[in-house]
C-alpha cells in the first residue's frame, strides 16, 4: 500500500476565506454597539439563535431527534444524541457536508471510491459500518428522499441507494442531531444504523458570505518520477522479471498539485412579519479532479517484436484514480410564519445540480476494446453525470386544547443523466462515434405526514407524553434508455479494429456498447425496463413516553 502525504496548497488562500468571512458577515446594529462595551463571546449557531458554547456543552439545547417531547434536552435524553452546531461546521477547512460530518460524528464514514461509475460523483455515507440505506436522514424532522443511483460496483454500500448528503450545503445548517442507539425502536427499520437530522438555519436577521479556495500538494511515496523507458526503438525491449517494460526514474517520489476547490456561499435571514422568518442559502462549488495513479509499465502498442518508438515518449501516467471533477450549485430556502397564536405555517425546500466528470480504466492501444483508427495511442473513457435534485416541504403545526399537532406534505426528486465521452463502441469499428447519451435514472418521493402529541399526568407521573401519527408515502423509479449506438452490438470483429491483435483473438466479436458505461437498454429479458415502477407505503405509530424514576 502506498503512503500518500498531502497538505493544503496555500495557507494564504485559507486566510483570504477567513478574512472574507469576518469582513462580510452582516451584524445587527445593536450587536455592533455591544461589542464596544464588552469582549466578544464565542457563540454557536443553534436553530437560528445564538447560544453560548458552554450551554451547548452542558447539554441544555432542546433536541427534536429521538423524542417527541417539546422540552427534552441533550442532558436528559434517554439515549445519546450528538448535537453538532453550525459553528463547528464553519470551523473546519472542509466544504462538503458529508466530509464535515465524517470528521465530527463518531462512527460516520464517507468513503471516497474511484473508478466506480456514477458512485464516483454521488458517494454514500455510512453510519456504524452498516449500509447507507439503513440510516434515516431527516431535514427539519421530515424524511429526506434518496438518490436515484443504485450502487452496483465495488464500493461501500453496494446494492443500496442513499441520500446524497452533499446536496444539503453546510451553510444552510443550523445544527445536526445524530441518534445511533435505539433509533430503529422509534423510527423503524429504515433507522437500523441511526438517524441524522439536519435542522436548517431559521435566523430572521443577519447574514454571512464566505469564499474558500484551496488545493493539494501531494507527495506519493513509493511512486517515483519517470523520465522514460529503458530501451531503443526497434530493439528487443528491456523487461523486468514481471515481464513489463523497465522504466527510468529520477529517484524522487512523484509530487502532484491538484484538487483545487473554489467555494462561494451566502446565507441571509429576513423577517416575515413580527415573528416569522425567511432564511435563504446559496452555495457554488467548483472542484478539480485529483489523481493518485502511478505509471503503467506495460507495453501500450505491439505486445511482441521490437520496441515501438512511441513507447519511448508516451506519458505513462494515463490512468486517473482520485476525486472526480465536479461543479455544484445548491439553493436552500427555509421559512416559517405564525398564522395566529396557535397555528404556524412552515415550508422549506432545496434545489441542487451537480455536473461531474470521472474516468474508467485506460484502454491501451493494443487493447481489444480499442479501435486504432480512432485512438492510435489508446484512450481514457470519461463518465459525465448531470444530477438534479429537488425537494419541497410544506405544513401546518400548532396547539389545539393542549394537543400539539403537525400535518405536512413533501415531494422530492432526484435525476441523473449519463453522457459518455472520449470513448467508442468497438463493435461498430471505425464508424463509431466518440460520445454517447447512455440514458438516465430518476427517483421521486411524495409523502404526507400527521403527528400528534400531548403531555399528560397519570398516577402522579408528571413527565409523561402520548404520541400517535400516520404517514403515506409513494415512491417512483424510472430508467430512460440510452441512444441505440450506446448499447448495440455491431458486426465488427477485433481484427478489423486493431492490427496489434493477431491469432484466434482477432476473429472474436468486439465488445458492444459505449466503452466504460454501456447505455441502458429498453428491453432486458423481454421486459420493458423503462416503464415507471412505483410503490406505496402506509404506516401508523403510537407511543407512550414516561420517566418512571427521577434518576
Amino acid at each position: 500500500m502506498r503512503k500518500i502525504t498531502t497538505k493544503l496548497q496555500s495557507g494564504s488562500t485559507l486566510a483570504l476565506g477567513a478574512a472574507l468571512l469576518t469582513g462580510m458577515a452582516a451584524v445587527p446594529a445593536h450587536a455592533a454597539e455591544a461589542e464596544e462595551a464588552e469582549a466578544p463571546v464565542a457563540v454557536a449557531q443553534v436553530a437560528g439563535t445564538e447560544v453560548a458554547d458552554d450551554v451547548v456543552d452542558s447539554g441544555e439545547v432542546l433536541i427534536v431527534t429521538g423524542t417527541r417531547r417539546s422540552n427534552r434536552t441533550v442532558s436528559d435524553s434517554p439515549v445519546p444524541v450528538d448535537v453538532i452546531p453550525a459553528e463547528q461546521l464553519r470551523q473546519s477547512g472542509l466544504v462538503e457536508t458529508a466530509r464535515l460530518l465524517r470528521d465530527l460524528v463518531p462512527s460516520l464514514n464517507f468513503p471516497q471510491p474511484s473508478i466506480t461509475d456514477g458512485t464516483d460523483a454521488i458517494r454514500p455515507a455510512t453510519l456504524r459500518g452498516l449500509g447507507p440505506d439503513q440510516t434515516l436522514v431527516l431535514v427539519n424532522g421530515k424524511r429526506r428522499h434518496v438518490g436515484a443511483l443504485l450502487n452496483i460496483n465495488g464500493s461501500v454500500g453496494r446494492g443500496s441507494t442513499a441520500v446524497d448528503l452533499n446536496q444539503i450545503p453546510a451553510s444552510s445548517i443550523g445544527r445536526v442531531e445524530v441518534l445511533r442507539d435505539g433509533a430503529a425502536a422509534q423510527y423503524g427499520s429504515d433507522a437500523i444504523a441511526g438517524v441524522i437530522n439536519f435542522q436548517l438555519n431559521d435566523a430572521r436577521e443577519g447574514g454571512r458570505f464566505f469564499v474558500n479556495y484551496g488545493g493539494f500538494n501531494t507527495r506519493i511515496q513509493g511512486v517515483q518520477e519517470v523520465t522514460g523507458v529503458n530501451g531503443t526503438a526497434g530493439a528487443v525491449p528491456t523487461l523486468t522479471p514481471d515481464g513489463v517494460l523497465q522504466l527510468n526514474t529520477t529517484g524522487r517520489d512523484l509530487k502532484v498539485t491538484d484538487g483545487e476547490v473554489l467555494t462561494v456561499s451566502g446565507n441571509i435571514g429576513l423577517p416575515l412579519g413580527p415573528e416569522g422568518f425567511l432564511n435563504i442559502t446559496a452555495e457554488y462549488r467548483d472542484r478539480n479532479d485529483t489523481n493518485r495513479a502511478g505509471y503503467d509499465p506495460r507495453r501500450n502498442y505491439s505486445q511482441s517484436g521490437g520496441l515501438d518508438a512511441r513507447e519511448l515518449t508516451l506519458d505513462r501516467r494515463y490512468h486517473r484514480y482520485g476525486d472526480p471533477k465536479t461543479e455544484d450549485l445548491n439553493i436552500v430556502v427555509n421559512m416559517g410564519i405564525p398564522l395566529d397564536e396557535q397555528v404556524e405555517f412552515y415550508a422549506f425546500g432545496s434545489y441542487g445540480t451537480r455536473d461531474a466528470e470521472s474516468a474508467g480504466f485506460y484502454r491501451r492501444a493494443a487493447d481489444n476494446r480499442n479501435v486504432t483508427a480512432i485512438y492510435p495511442d489508446g484512450f481514457l473513457p470519461l463518465i459525465n453525470t448531470d444530477t438534479k435534485d429537488f425537494s419541497i416541504v410544506g405544513g401546518l403545526k400548532g396547539d389545539f386544547g393542549g394537543w400539539n399537532w403537525d400535518v405536512s406534505m413533501s415531494y422530492g426528486d432526484n435525476e441523473t443523466e449519463f453522457l459518455i465521452t472520449e470513448t467508442l463502441n468497438a463493435s461498430l469499428g471505425a464508424a463509431s462515434q466518440t460520445e454517447f447519451d447512455a440514458g438516465a435514472i430518476a427517483y421521486s418521493q411524495l409523502m404526507a405526514n400527521l403527528d400528534v402529541s400531548r403531555e399528560i399526568e397519570i398516577g402522579g407521573i408528571d413527565e409523561m407524553s402520548v404520541s400517535f401519527g400516520a404517514e403515506w408515502r409513494r415512491e417512483e423509479y424510472q430508467l430512460t434508455e440510452g441512444e441505440l449506438n450506446s448499447y448495440i452490438a455491431g458486426p465488427v470483429r477485433v481484427g478489423a479494429n486493431n492490427p496489434f491483435i493477431t491469432g484466434a483473438g482477432a476473429t472474436a466479436f468486439a465488445a458492444p456498447g459505449s466503452q466504460v458505461f454501456p447505455g441502458f437498454q429498453p428491453v432486458i429479458g423481454g421486459v420493458d425496463v423503462t416503464r415507471p415502477n412505483s410503490r406505496e407505503n402506509v404506516s401508523l405509530y403510537a407511543e407512550l413516553d414516561a420517566d418512571i424514576t427521577s434518576g
